[in-house]
Order: structure tokens, then sequence, then C-alpha cells
């Protein structure tokens, strides 16, 4: 998501897609007592507010918001490079060793990016490897250390410093030797998708690349994936619900989801496509791999969400069409075939 200072609130809205995969269950499949009683719930009442949602019937903005703080999707905390217990009627298989198999690689792969402009370093979104000594994370995250030469490109501001760091788990704040690796150079900054690369020393021990799809984005529509990121408290979004979802906050965590489409919007005054999803997220998620649980491939770059379930990808092929980025040794899943796009005219820009 893009970081920035503040946003308006919006109201809470139910992703439809979700809302069909809980049709039909019992409210004691959905909630447990514990998780009324931590959120100081009336049972009756949201038992009330589920069959009148079953049934079609309208909810005030106050009723949706009881709701989604029960039908949102987790984040969960990782813990030694695996997420702790997911809860929730639609990921209880994520708990089983074969998907943990699954998970595993992506969350090593994920790192924080910090900088320092000569004090104490700052945390400042996500990224993931995409080749032994290659991260990939968001234009916007890049932004608040680097340049831009019209000339030479991109370049680490004067005075910089620019790390990422594979750990950062709430009960592992590092590893022994440490899981940071300086930043050593900007390979990119795409003028069209909110994306960068970053040049980093080498990857640690455990940690492989994670493989961009090149398969039309299209075609991941209504997948299960999942986003791990270090997920910042937003004061512009309900802190009382973060709270209740995030276990620390800039800490690693692992949100599972839903693909809710693929379709042309326009995002930040730029008209493009782009893939929406409904895994928890928040600012400090910028620049996270949206991953599709089942093949384990990359289908979009996270930049751009909030709890609620508003969320933003760049879809994975329309990066594998573009081969500036091909040519920079990102992974892919096969071979891809760069083609023409909107992104040739803003590269004649730069």
């Amino acid at each position: 998501m893009q970081d920035l200072p503040t946003r308006p609130r919006r109201p809470i809205a139910i992703q439809p897609k979700t809302l069909r995969r809980l049709a039909g269950k019992p409210l004691a499949k959905i909630v447990s007592p514990r998780m009324l009683e931590q959120r100081r719930l009336d049972p009756d009442r949201v038992e009330r507010l589920h069959q009148r949602l079953q049934q079609g019937e309208e909810l005030s903005e106050s009723e949706q918001m009881v709701l989604r703080s029960i039908f949102m999707q987790p984040a969960a905390p990782v813990l030694n490079d695996l997420p702790e217990h997911i809860e929730g009627p639609l990921w209880t298989d994520l708990n089983e060793p074969a998907a943990h198999a699954r998970l595993e690689p992506i969350c090593r792969a994920t790192a924080r990016v910090e900088y320092s402009s000569g004090a104490e370093f700052q945390k400042y979104g996500s990224c993931f490897l995409v080749a032994d000594d290659l991260v990939m994370t968001n234009n916007h995250v890049a932004s608040v250390f680097s340049g831009n030469h019209e000339v030479f490109g991109p370049y680490i501001r004067p005075g910089y410093s620019v790390r990422v760091n594979f750990c950062r788990e709430r009960d592992r704040w590092d590893t022994d030797p440490t899981a940071s690796r300086a930043v050593t150079r900007i390979v990119m900054r795409h003028p069209w998708f909110d994306l960068a690369l970053l040049r980093i020393e080498g990857k640690p021990d455990g940690a492989e690349p994670l493989a961009l799809s090149v398969a039309d984005a299209a075609g991941a529509d209504d997948a299960r994936v999942v986003v791990v990121g270090y997920p910042s408290k937003n004061s512009e979004e309900d802190v009382a619900l973060q709270n209740a979802t995030i276990s620390e906050f800039d800490t690693k965590h692992l949100s599972p989801g839903i693909v809710g489409s693929v379709e042309i919007r326009n995002i930040n005054g730029r008209t493009g496509r782009f893939l929406g999803h409904d895994c928890s997220t928040l600012t400090g998620n910028s620049g996270s791999a949206v991953v599709d649980i089942d093949s384990g491939s990359v289908v979009g770059l996270h930049f751009r969400g909030n709890l609620d379930g508003s969320n933003w990808a760049v879809p994975a092929s329309d990066i594998a069409s573009d081969v500036r980025i091909v040519d920079a040794g990102v992974t892919f899943d096969a071979i891809p075939t760069p083609g023409p796009g909107p992104w040739e005219d803003a590269w004649k820009g730069t």
C-alpha cells in the first residue's frame, strides 16, 4: 500500500467473495467464544447480524464494522520463518505441515526495508527476494532514500544508508549472523509501475528468490493468496481494530486472503490494470509479494491497502511484460514474453 501520511477514513466493506465462502456456515464455525469475549461483542447481537447478512439485508456502517472485526482476514505473526496458528474457517489448512512447506520459503524471502540519514535506522516498507542479490519493493518506498538522475538513473541519496533485514520477527529480532543486508545500489525505479529494484550484498542462508508468475493475471481471480510483510500502525485507520489484529507492529506477519478482481482502475491519478485482494494489510506492507498459495508464484506486487480489505497490487504478468525488468535479472516461473505497454511512453519521459 502507499505509505501516505494521511488518508480519509473509509466505510468498512466486506468482500463479497469472502462472504460467499462463509455463506451457510453456522456462526460457531466462524467465530469462537474467546474472540467474542476478547472484542467485547454481544453473542446474540452478532448472531442476529450474521443472519441478516445471510438474508441479504442492508446493514448500517456501525453494524458492518462489527461483522468486519470478525470476518476480516487474519494476520498471523511469523515466528522462526513460519506463521503462528492462523484462525478463521477459510484457513485451517494453512496450519498443516503441507502448507507450512509452501509458506516457509515466502517468509524467508521477505525482508523489512530500513534506512538512515545519519541517525538511527528507520523502518519503511517491505521487500522480497527476486534474485540472489536483488529485492523488489515499491517505487514510493525507494523514493524516501533515493533520487533519480535524468542521465545516470537512480541513486542512493548522499549521506543515506539503506539495508534490508530478513528477520525482524516478534520473538526473534535478528539472526546470528545478522539477517541484515546492505543495499549497494538502486537498480531501478520504474516510471509506470509502483516498483523498485534494490541490489543487496547477497541473500542470507536459507532464503531463495520468489518467482513472479508470467501467466495472465486474469487467471488469478478468486485465487487464495498470502501477503507477508511488516504492518505498521496507521493513525488514520481504526486503531482499535489494528490493535486487535496485529500482534506487534513493524514485525513480520502473514495474512491470507482472496484475489477479488483484476481490473482497470484509476489509482493515484494513473489508469492501469490492478489486482485487488482482501489480505489484511497496513502501512508498512508496501512492497510485499502477493503469493498464490497453491503455486507458490508471486501474482502481484502489493502497493496500497488497509485492514478493510481494499488492497491493490501490480499484476506480476504485467511486470513480466517490461523487458527492462526481465533484463534486470528478476526470477520468473516461466520464460517471460515482454511486449509493449503504457510503460514505454513513461520510460521515454525519464
